[in-house]
């Protein structure tokens, strides 16, 4: 990640995210939902859209729904365990997504035939109804008491943002900066493991190290096919924001898999 302002945004939110999972479910509630609102505010104008009100509200409504749903859906709370997939909290982050992707056609039926960019902002609204809804994924953890992990994904999401800034030379650059993060996403929870305070739970290094690499190559991804039209950074603040705090999001809902996956 190039741009400072995405670095950043990504380093901050992932942070944040991930020191709110070892609190508790409800403090992550609130972190997952600021989340949710920076990358609706941002994306229409990352996708270069016009409707840019209507498409906010779908994203925010889908995303703060799945935030909502996740949080109470019956079921799972703290101290329980994995169990099958068929109780799983991807249940309600599912129904939202498909309510959000109801919502962008609806919006697109409203603007009537002949509006500009009909195709692009659909496509570009149903990725950002799935991009915000994976935010829930946080919750998902926290309600597990996954807090150890969420740490552990958020330093190592942190580490690999940042890394993206170091500037080495020559054409080779770009690939030497994703490998570093790449290298550093896999190193954080090698690095936590022996330091971890056994009174604030389990850190498992297998899911940490597999969750850590798996954030590092989706913010690595984001940065290279960053859409910024030439200008080598996204279009306006909020657009660089949103696309820090997008792949964060979507990395809440791959460490919840790799918990489900590799539970400790």
């Amino acid at each position: 990640m190039k741009h400072p302002l995405l670095a950043a945004a990504a380093a901050i939110t992932a942070v944040l995210v991930g020191a709110a999972c070892l609190g508790g479910p409800w403090f992550t509630v609130a972190i997952a939902a600021v989340l949710v609102i920076a990358a609706a505010l941002g994306w229409p104008q990352l996708l270069g859209a016009p409707a840019r009100k209507s498409l906010t509200a779908v994203l925010g409504v889908s995303g703060l729904a799945a935030v909502g749903a996740v949080s109470l859906w019956p079921g799972q709370g703290p101290g329980e365990g994995p169990t099958a997939f068929g109780a799983s909290l991807i249940e309600p982050i599912a129904v939202c997504v498909a309510l959000g992707v109801v919502a962008a056609f609806m919006v697109q039926l409203f603007r009537g035939s002949g509006s500009p960019q009909r195709l692009e902002s659909t496509a570009g609204t149903i990725t950002g109804v799935a991009v915000v809804c994976a935010g829930a994924g946080w919750v998902a953890l926290a309600r597990y008491d996954a807090g150890p992990l969420a740490v552990s994904v958020g330093l190592s999401l942190a580490l690999a943002a940042l890394a993206g800034l170091v500037p080495f030379p020559g054409r080779s650059g770009r690939g030497l900066a994703a490998g570093l993060s790449l290298v550093l996403a896999g190193v954080v929870p090698v690095v936590l493991e022996p330091l971890w305070p056994a009174s604030w739970g389990a850190l498992s290094l297998p899911a940490s190290v597999v969750a850590g690499l798996l954030g590092g190559l989706v913010l690595v991804l984001t940065g290279r096919t960053a859409p910024d039209r030439g200008l080598g950074r996204p279009l306006g603040r909020r657009a660089a924001v949103a696309l820090g705090v997008a792949p964060v999001a979507v990395v809440g809902l791959l460490t919840y898999f790799v918990f489900r996956i590799m539970p400790v």
